[in-house]
C-alpha cells in the first residue's frame, strides 16, 4: 500500500509567506480561488465596497462637524479601521467645495484677479501687473484676466492642500518641545482644513455667507467687519478650541491661550496661501 502523500502547504502569491487563512499576514494578499471570479462574487465584492466606504464617509463627516479633534485622536492612537484616513477625507471634501463653488457666495480660497487686487498685498499685485502690461497694452490685460481666473480655479484645487503644512508649523510653535512628532500637528490640522471647508460651503450655500448677514445691515460698517473678518476669525476660533482641547488635552487657560493664537495665525496663514497661489497662476496664465 502505497503511503499517502503529505499535503504541501500553499504559499502567498505575491510574497511567498505560508498562508494560513484567507489572507497572508505579511503582505496582506487575499488567497484567490475558483469562486471568486463568479460574476455573483463581482457584484457582492462591489456592493460591500461602496457601502463600506459610503458608511466610512458620513460617519468621518458628521465626527469631524460634531465632535473637533476627535477623528485626530483616533487616528493617532492607532483606531483607524472604522474612518477614513485624514487625507482621503480632506480630498473628497476639497473636491466637493471646489464642485459646488458655482453655488457658494464665499470665495474664501479662489481669489480672481479682481480679488487679488484687494489683498493685503495688492500694491505688490498691481506693481507686477504694470510692468507686465503697461498702459498702452489694456486689451491684452483683460485678456490676460480672463485666462487668470480660469487658472486660478484650477491651482486652487491642488493648491488648497498647502494650507495643511503652513497651519501644521504653527501648532509645531506652540506646542514645540512638548515631545509631538510634526506628522501629528499634520493630522491635526488636515482635519482642522477639512473641517472649515465643510463650514464655508454650509455658509456659502445655505447661509449667504455668513449668519449675521441674515440680521444685520450689509452696508453699515459693523456688519462688513463682522461679515469680511468677525464672523470667519470666531468660526475658525470656535473649532480650533474644541480640536486642541481634544488632541492636545492641556488645561483650559492654556487651550484657550493657544486657540487665540492659533487662530489669529490663520489669517496670515490664509494672506500668505493667497500670495502663494497669485504668483503660480500670474506665472502659469
Amino acid at each position: 500500500m502505497m503511503k499517502e502523500s503529505k499535503k504541501q502547504p500553499m504559499e502567498c502569491v505575491n510574497c511567498g509567506t505560508e498562508l494560513v487563512g484567507k489572507f497572508c499576514h505579511k503582505c496582506g494578499e487575499k488567497k484567490v480561488g475558483r469562486s471568486d471570479f463568479a460574476l455573483s462574487n463581482f457584484v457582492k465584492e462591489v456592493f460591500e465596497k461602496f457601502t463600506h466606504l459610503d458608511s466610512k464617509l458620513l460617519r468621518s463627516l458628521w465626527l469631524l462637524v460634531s465632535r473637533p479633534g476627535f477623528l485626530t485622536v483616533e487616528y493617532l492612537r492607532g483606531r483607524r479601521k472604522p474612518y477614513m484616513k485624514p487625507l482621503s477625507l480632506f480630498f473628497i471634501i476639497n473636491l466637493l467645495y471646489f464642485l459646488t463653488i458655482g453655488f457658494n457666495t464665499l470665495r474664501t480660497y479662489e481669489s480672481p484677479l479682481r480679488v487679488q487686487l484687494l489683498n493685503h498685498y495688492s500694491p505688490v499685485v498691481q506693481r507686477m501687473l504694470d510692468v507686465r502690461f503697461p498702459a498702452d497694452k489694456a486689451a491684452e490685460m483683460q485678456a490676460f484676466e480672463v485666462r487668470f481666473d480660469h487658472q486660478n480655479h484650477i491651482l486652487a484645487k491642488f493648491l488648497l492642500l498647502l494650507m495643511v503644512p503652513m497651519m501644521a508649523a504653527t501648532l509645531w510653535l506652540l506646542y514645540g518641545g512638548q515631545g509631538f512628532y510634526f506628522g501629528e500637528h499634520l493630522v491635526t490640522a488636515l482635519h482642522f482644513q477639512a473641517v472649515l471647508l465643510l463650514l464655508n460651503m454650509v455658509l456659502g450655500i445655505f447661509l449667504y455667507g455668513s449668519v449675521c448677514s441674515l440680521f444685520l445691515n450689509n452696508t453699515s460698517f459693523v456688519a462688513q467687519f463682522m461679515l469680511e473678518i468677525g464672523e470667519p476669525l470666531l468660526w475658525v476660533a470656535l473649532f480650533a478650541f474644541f480640536t486642541l482641547k481634544s488632541v492636545y488635552r492641556e488645561s483650559l487657560l492654556s487651550t484657550i491661550l493657544k486657540t487665540v493664537l492659533w487662530t489669529v495665525a490663520w489669517l496670515p496663514t490664509l494672506i500668505l496661501y493667497r500670495f502663494v497661489v497669485f504668483l503660480a497662476t500670474f506665472y502659469t496664465a
